[in-house]
């Protein structure tokens, strides 16, 4: 290997901004981060993930774009990174959907071409896989120089169902924001919310989002607290966007209109930037978290959410489990209207419980801040540089 004289260049492939995603959302949040920690010692660049393979419509810092869905771009895209010196290091941010073939594994294609060192991170790791899922997985695992997860419940199941070794692994949360102290009051009046109760969610509409599970309890919610006001954030995926047109969200506003909740009901069909969310969480007295995926490993949403200090009723799921107990929140079972209307009547008429559980949700994040898990970011970048190159010191004082 050549030797570093000039800053390392840690190349990430990702979907990025403008694609609207929360893997989009989540590698531009890191890579804003590591870039401002790491200007002097790490130089950060970008490999778009996109069926459309234009340069174009991105900025720095993405210096290249890549079709996964492609077996052929993912062939290129190998060599291309193969064949800069500057790049040193490769961070991929895994999804089973990112990539083509059969349960995405054109990524085998791409990371077996790879020859510089990489790492993985997998923001989906489901359990009791059959045997191509098993095998997949597991040659990923052992081509890259360390695994990344979230979770706790993901570190398990990479071990036990998928027999990784546990010194592959590390476990760095997803990161989340300061929350900056809003001016509430102008807030709502901007907003048209002045003197309402507001229950929120978020996130990129779907009908596995369970977001008529919500529209439901609203209906008994709203004749228990008037004042109640539930505001849904969001475009509609692109994927359903690309087969149905808007038929989902059409859907919702039938749904609203027939129960006589237009009221207490706010679909906001926007991409929402992240100051935007943080204004909204500032405002939210209870979050609401639908979702009917049980095995989903990750939500950036719900870390957000957590993170504003915003008190969380949310269906279980192996994220929930993991982070929420009586003191941080409410777990219910999916689809369960009555007990998501009854418990959150239950906070909205108890300010003093819910302050309280907002607090403790907060405090349960303080080390999941964009600016600590950058540094872990960096400490294993320092780390495995270290392994290649053992002269190299650049980041000591990290």
């Amino acid at each position: 290997m050549d030797t570093f004289d000039m800053k390392p260049e840690i190349l990430f492939v990702s979907t990025y901004s403008p694609r609207k995603c929360g893997i989009a959302t989540f590698a531009e949040d890191l890579t804003t981060e590591l870039t401002h920690l790491m200007k002097h010692e790490f130089d950060v660049s970008i490999c778009a993930l996109d069926k459309r393979v234009n340069t174009d419509q991105y900025a720095a810092p993405v210096t290249m774009v890549m079709d996964g869905c492609r077996l052929n771009s993912c062939i290129a895209g190998a060599e291309a990174i193969n064949q800069n010196p500057a790049i040193k290091m490769v961070c991929i941010e895994h999804e089973f959907g990112l990539f083509g073939g059969n349960m995405g594994e054109y990524v085998l294609a791409f990371l077996s071409l790879l020859t510089k060192p990489f790492i993985i991170r997998f923001h989906t790791v489901l359990p009791d896989p059959d045997v191509e899922r098993l095998k997949l997985v597991r040659s990923i695992c052992l081509l890259a120089d360390k695994v990344i997860i979230m979770t706790q419940h993901s570190r398990r199941l990479l071990m036990d169902d998928y027999n990784i070794t546990p010194e592959k692994l590390l476990i760095i949360p997803h990161g989340t924001h300061f929350t900056p102290a809003a001016n509430r009051a102008e807030l709502r009046n901007r907003l048209n919310l002045q003197n309402r109760k507001i229950l929120t969610t978020f996130g990129l509409l779907s009908p596995n989002k369970g977001i008529e599970t919500g529209i439901k309890a609203m209906v008994k919610i709203a004749a228990e607290c008037p004042e109640a006001m539930y505001v849904i954030l969001g475009n509609t995926h692109p994927n359903l966007v690309a087969t149905e047109g808007e038929t989902y969200r059409e859907s919702l506003e039938k749904l609203i209109r027939e129960n006589n909740l237009t009221n207490h009901v706010k679909l906001v069909n926007e991409f929402i930037p992240t100051y935007q969310l943080l204004n909204y969480l500032s405002l939210t007295d209870i979050y609401l978290f639908t979702s009917r995926d049980r095995n989903q490993a990750m939500s950036g949403t719900f870390m957000y959410a957590m993170s504003a200090g915003c008190p969380i009723i949310s269906n279980a799921f192996v994220l929930a489990e993991e982070m929420l107990d009586e003191d941080t929140g409410i777990i219910i079972e999916s689809g369960d209207e009555e007990a998501l209307a009854e418990n959150a009547i239950y906070l909205l008429h108890n300010e003093s419980i819910r302050r309280e559980m907002g607090k403790k949700a907060f405090m349960k994040t303080r080390n999941t801040m964009w600016g600590t898990v950058a540094r872990k970011h960096a400490m294993l970048f320092y780390e495995l540089m270290k392994k290649q190159l053992p002269t190299y010191d650049n980041i000591a004082a990290l």
